[in-house]
């Protein structure tokens, strides 16, 4: 009975902890998440199946039902009180080493803050605590090779989050083909799945609320489906895919991680690459993730404004919110497109494409930005959000930017 009451005292805590909610600061001096920039900080870039501050949540939620009550209080105090660095990943040990820290003491990784206090001095270097190792994301390309970690790790809290079921439970019908463990298969309430094929076998299928698996697709785990995304007839879909809220997704998709609000939404193949919000792939859109000697993958870096080995040997496609291809158009392997770019036209385009770029090939301008609002408010609007006063100035801002670097 003892043991019954305190696995139920655990159960309660993991749920009180569950409901905390994290603060985030923004800390990209090199500019490495480019082209994601202001769009996604803060706590609200997806990784895997979760926005960074509900990774928090999720790892926070398990880690302190086994820490003593002590320093669960820290922790909570310290959601309460401070931010944490927005790229920086969830672990046990994060956890454990925010619990261990003094009320106005921050956290280092070497000359990078991890976690301070709000309020606080944070050239005050008596009252810093280091981390010898810490999470950090370096790269958006992280976000595709690493969902593979991710969306299994975070699988069972999404479940919770939503309420799902898995697939021992509910009756699919005939038509539907699963391979693997049915416990591996988790879907919320509204899903459809028709006449399609699902692969458990080397991860986790997370099908978001309302979310559609439309005839003739085959899939294969691990793989997220946000609220309200579709995936498209005949449609062929390579774990570890990352789908994010209201996408389109047609045509063939490998290793890729859709952040959310963007179309895919016909033939061509998308490998090893990651599509910000509201972009638009017109039919046809191709893009190369191996180059033809198989060597590593060169990307520009925004920092260096040069192009610098990635360590990679598949990368595909990096690109900001609010761009877009026309049909037919041909990436090359390793391309960085900014925010805000209208890109179409013949042959390969180059592999890095500034922010606001407008055209294709040799032939580019600056993107309007009267132009670009009236299309951003125009696309945002048929999902049903509203682009704000704020949104606006904040894009702006990164237009004048892209403008200054023209000239």
């Amino acid at each position: 009975m003892v043991g019954a009451f305190a696995e139920a005292g655990n159960a309660m805590r993991a749920y009180f902890w569950s409901m905390m909610n994290w603060n985030f600061f923004t800390d990209d001096p090199e500019k490495c998440m480019h082209p994601f920039g202001a769009a996604h900080q803060r706590g609200t870039v997806l990784t895997g199946a979760l926005p960074l501050a509900q990774f928090w949540v999720a790892v926070a939620s398990s880690t302190m039902s086994k820490l003593e009550q002590t320093a669960c209080a820290n922790v909570q105090h310290a959601s309460e009180h401070g931010r944490l660095n927005d790229r920086w990943i969830p672990s046990s040990n994060a956890i454990e080493a925010i619990s261990q820290l003094d009320r106005g003491e921050n956290l280092y990784h070497k000359n990078t803050p991890l976690f301070e206090w709000i309020g606080s001095d944070s050239s005050d270097t008596s009252r810093r605590q280091t981390m010898a190792n810490a999470d950090l994301l370096q790269s958006p390309q992280e976000l595709f090779s690493r969902c593979g970690e991710w969306i299994p790790a975070q699988a069972n809290h999404v479940k919770n989050m939503w309420g799902a079921n898995d697939a021992t439970n509910i009756e699919l019908p005939n038509h539907v083909q699963v391979i693997g463990p049915l416990e591996n298969l988790i879907m919320a309430m509204g899903v459809q799945v028709n006449a399609c094929t699902i692969n458990t076998e080397a991860g986790p299928v997370l099908l978001g609320p309302e979310s559609e698996i439309q005839e003739g697709s085959n899939i294969r785990g691990p793989l997220f489906l946000g609220a309200n995304s579709i995936i498209k007839m005949g449609s062929r879909v390579y774990g570890p895919t990352t789908i994010g809220a209201q996408c389109r997704i047609g045509g063939e998709v490998s290793n890729s991680t859709f952040l959310g609000f963007s179309n895919k939404g016909h033939d061509g193949f998308l490998g090893n690459s990651v599509i910000g919000h509201w972009c638009n792939l017109g039919a046809d859109t191709n893009t190369s993730n191996l180059k033809s000697n198989y060597s590593s993958v060169r990307l520009w870096s925004e920092k260096e404004q040069m192009y610098v080995d990635s360590g990679l040997q598949f990368c595909g496609l990096i690109m900001g919110d609010h761009s877009k291809s026309g049909i037919n158009t041909m990436f090359n392997t390793g391309t960085i497109v900014g925010p805000g770019c209208n890109i179409f036209g013949s042959g390969f385009q180059p592999k890095h494409i500034p922010s606001f770029s407008w055209g294709g090939g040799q032939k580019w301008q600056l993107h309007d930005f009267d132009k670009f609002i009236h299309t951003a408010r125009a696309v945002m609007e048929r999902r049903g959000i509203i682009l704000t006063e704020a949104d606006i100035e904040c894009w702006r801002e990164q237009h004048q930017i892209a403008t200054e670097r023209r000239q």
